[in-house]
């Protein structure tokens, strides 16, 4: 190296470290900067965790508790910052609930937004988390669309096929990830399946089994019943489409009604009338269906969710994997794990660190839960695994995962509580909330 080149070198060096230093200067402001670092907090004398697990524990905005809820922040020790907001189950004055985005399928909005839309109808949201994974957009003009299960005051809005993919339920116990609510308050959190079908005339050989509810129609879910809350039309491609009507809505977890075809569209995008519903078929399903139903056909829609209980669920909300079960670590999470993620590729990104979202419970809580992530000197997420660790450690008996990263919001008390990894809230497909009983 000849002594000219020397004084570049080190200029170069020294520029290298410059913008190393301001990396770390500038995430360390980002945590300073974070409100509920500079009061609003007060330390915990008795941390409900292990020592060896958290650094400390921040109760956030405690003059404003109702009673039977609490929010908190837990400094993780191996470089997160976990916010919790918990309710007790007995409290008659919370209960949990669900949000779907913009009221509808299609399209996203924040969970400000969200809830700020309940607040204006006389509805008092305490804390909420996002909640499903989804479709942020794709060719077919989708956007917004949920991959897992969504029931809104008894209405079921969305319920998709078991799948071994990202942001999917897979077909095994880690994919009993929906959580719903009975009406006398009993928690569930089980794999949720359809069981629905429609049937022309009295014959099995005239019936057709529903394989999803406002979801993608293709050849993994060849028969699909668009409601309206999907949107105004089904985007479908290359399907079979049939318009039914005079039928009772909304559907629900257990549902039976009368209808007849009004429409036949062989091209698919239908429109989805406010009065009735659409049944989409898979162009190569569907050979056997053409002559069967016509348009003034009539017949019969049927619903059953299994598990049985299910049937009764006011409020239901999924994600894609469970992390704890009966207070300890999900098994097939624990062999996840061990191997980093080899043990179920489809999944590895939950092998890697970043903001997540979950939901759990125990005997006498409900969390809802959000890691900030993605954000060095402050906080940098957390793998599923450690979550599910961590989870179990703080008493959470069960809890699933839900859609993270840069979606990661958990609003409490009037406002966004953590640090969303972009600095800013992204729009989201639903919410799970805990929110104060009408009177």
């Amino acid at each position: 190296m000849t002594q000219e080149n020397r004084p570049y070198l080190t200029r170069l060096t020294m520029v290298c470290v410059l913008i190393l230093l301001s990396v770390l200067i500038i995430g360390a402001l980002r945590a300073v900067e974070n409100p509920f670092f500079r009061g609003n907090a007060s330390r915990s004398k008795q941390p409900e965790a292990r020592l060896d697990t958290v650094r400390k524990r921040d109760e956030l905005q405690r003059k404003q508790w109702p009673d039977g809820f609490r929010l908190h922040r837990y400094w993780w020790v191996g470089g997160a910052a976990v916010y919790v907001a918990e309710m007790d189950r007995t409290a008659q004055n919370l209960q949990f609930d669900v949000k779907l985005a913009n009221d509808q399928i299609l399209e996203r909005e924040t969970v400000t937004r969200t809830l700020r839309q309940l607040i204006n109808k006389n509805v008092l949201p305490l804390a909420g988390v996002n909640g499903s994974f989804g479709i942020r957009g794709d060719s077919y003009g989708r956007g917004g669309m949920i991959f897992n299960l969504h029931i809104q005051n008894g209405e079921l809005i969305s319920i998709p096929i078991a799948h071994d993919r990202w942001g999917y339920s897979p077909p095994s116990p880690w994919g009993e990830t929906s959580f719903g609510v009975t009406p006398d308050g009993e928690f569930l959190l089980d794999r949720v399946q359809l069981n629905g079908h429609i049937r022309i005339g009295n014959s099995d050989a005239n019936m057709l089994p529903i394989n999803a509810i406002n979801q993608i129609c293709n050849s993994l879910a060849p028969v699909v019943l668009f409601t309206p809350r999907f949107g105004r039309r089904t985007l479908t491609r290359r399907c079979y489409e049939f318009t039914l009507k005079k039928l009772s809505l909304p559907i629900t977890g257990k549902y039976t009604s009368r209808f007849v075809v009004t429409e036949v569209n062989r091209y698919g995008n239908s429109n989805i009338p406010a009065d009735g519903v659409v049944l989409a078929i898979e162009s190569r399903t569907a050979r056997d269906w053409t002559k069967k139903l016509t348009a003034a056909t009539k017949g019969t829609l049927e619903i059953a969710l299994t598990p049985k209980k299910w049937q009764r669920v006011r409020q239901g909300i999924g994600g894609n994997l469970r992390l704890v079960r009966d207070g300890k670590i999900e098994p097939e999470l624990v062999e996840f794990g061990a191997t980093r993620g080899r043990s179920a590729y489809a999944h590895s990104n939950g092998a890697s660190r970043h903001p997540r979202s979950a939901l759990g419970f125990n005997d006498d809580k409900l969390f809802l839960i959000a890691v900030d992530g993605r954000q060095h000197g402050y906080s940098m997420g957390m793998t599923l695994y450690d979550m599910g660790k961590f989870f179990s450690q703080l008493g959470i008996e069960h809890a699933i995962n839900f859609d993270g990263g840069s979606s990661s919001t958990l609003w409490a008390l009037g406002g966004v509580v953590n640090s969303p990894a972009h600095g800013y809230e992204r729009p989201i497909f639903n919410v799970a909330m805990i929110r104060a009983k009408k009177k």
